[in-house]
């Protein structure tokens, strides 16, 4: 049966029919009386397609909730207060149908167990040796990894790598890097930061969101909220834990330096 993309409605407005599509917008449906209500029974249940509803389907306001089949989504943690972000981590995966397993952050370890993605989390910042899992994504398996420092939450993009990653936060941290890189490898004085048990439930449905428009090829319609300039896997996402707010950063490639 087709049904309307979440977050698509259709309405009788003041002056005729309305269709508010997934990103917001709203538009008149010119259509006559019967042939808008021979698309609301097709909608609404069982029975006949009228050919009024393809113009919907090639628009893209037809389409179910993207959802996982099950694939092996392998979970690493380190850090003080790891264990119970993935508690909310396997949780969320598990609603999105996907089959979370535990796994050290050991590379042999994890191609092994054949998973289509690895989900990484490091309860502070993030480790230098998950540059040496950068080689997942050459077997295919997609690399996310989660960190955070102080109340910031970092959400580095899944088609690009931690090395990447890394030379660009250093390089846009300009004169400052050498104190960023210290921050990140420094075991130093913290105040009370760690995330509290809805914090964790913010963070883990974040992440399972990205990996399941990763995993299922689902794209952001056009005009929606995220950012149109710079690709998904080109977007370091920020999450402000105190204020709620999310920043999205370009991360471009890093050339190999020559000898």
């Amino acid at each position: 049966m087709d049904t309307l993309k979440p977050g698509t409605a259709l309405f009788d407005g003041p002056t005729g029919p309305v269709l508010r599509d997934a990103t917001g917008e709203l538009f008149g449906v010119a259509l006559p009386p019967e042939s808008l209500d021979r698309v609301r029974a097709a909608l609404s249940g069982p029975g006949p397609r009228p050919d009024e509803l393809a113009a919907f389907a090639r628009a893209g306001h037809l389409g179910a909730r993207p959802r996982l089949d099950r694939p092996t989504v392998a979970v690493v943690a380190g850090g003080p207060a790891a264990s119970a972000l993935i508690t909310a981590l396997t949780g969320a995966l598990d609603l999105a149908g996907a089959a979370p397993v535990r796994l050290p952050a050991d590379l042999d370890a994890l191609l092994a167990a054949d998973p289509a993605a690895v989900c990484a989390w490091h309860d502070g910042p993030a480790p230098a040796a998950w540059a040496d899992l950068d080689a997942l994504a050459d077997r295919g398996v997609a690399w996310q990894r989660i960190s955070r420092e102080g109340r910031h939450v970092l959400f580095e993009p899944i088609g690009t790598g931690h090395r990447d990653v890394r030379l660009r936060r250093l390089a846009a941290a300009g004169s400052g890097h050498g104190h960023l890189a210290a921050y990140w490898a420094g075991d130093g004085l913290r105040g009370d930061d760690a995330p509290d048990a809805a914090e964790r439930a913010l963070i883990a449905a974040l992440a399972v969101k990205d990996l399941v428009r990763h995993l299922t090829g689902a794209t952001p319609a056009p005009g929606g909220l995220t950012p149109a300039g710079v690709p998904p896997h080109r977007r370091l996402r920020v999450l402000d834990l105190d204020s709620g707010e999310i920043a999205d950063h370009p991360v471009l490639p890093v050339p190999a330096s020559a000898p």
